[in-house]
């Protein structure tokens, strides 16, 4: 099943596998959905971070920004809290993504180096004197790129 599947699934409510609890089951059988690597970049895996490739969103404060009771906490989008919307992620990965979804956060990082580029001064030097080249190359996250290696029949 590839991603796009997978969110198209997710969207029209057909998700229909385990929950995720965050098990240490879970937990280890999603570290190695990738042989301990960050399904985004490819990095191996220090910390695990679990994350939802299309996200939840966490309902975990008032509209005062209070923390809510434990009692009172929700998903905006509870059918997404399945094993298969899960990914391996470093933190960064993890931390960087945050709420976006999946071709929303590549697009903000394909457009990382005009961003950096106009609010820095270092990056446009370091462009000129040539210790950055940025690339134009799609982004392709890990995870694509092991799809598109692995034997047939791999359900990875």
């Amino acid at each position: 099943m590839t991603p796009s599947d997978l969110i198209e699934r997710i969207e029209a409510g057909e998700a229909a596998d385990e929950i995720w609890t965050g098990s240490k089951r879970q937990k280890e059988a999603l570290r190695a959905k990738f042989d301990g690597r960050c399904a985004y970049c490819g990095n191996q895996l220090d910390k695990m971070h679990a994350d939802h490739m299309e996200p939840v969103g966490r309902v975990d404060k008032d509209p005062w920004s209070r923390p809510l009771p434990a009692a009172e906490r929700r998903l905006h989008n509870p059918e997404r809290n399945v094993v298969s919307n899960m990914m391996p992620a470093c933190a960064p990965c993890n931390l960087h993504k945050g709420g976006y979804r999946l071709e929303q956060w590549r697009e903000y990082l394909q457009r990382s180096a005009e961003i950096v580029r106009k609010q820095t001064s270092t990056f446009r030097a370091a462009e000129r004197f040539g210790v950055i080249t940025v690339s134009d190359a799609p982004i392709t996250f890990y995870f694509e790129r092991a799809a598109a290696i692995a034997p047939e029949g791999d359900a990875r």
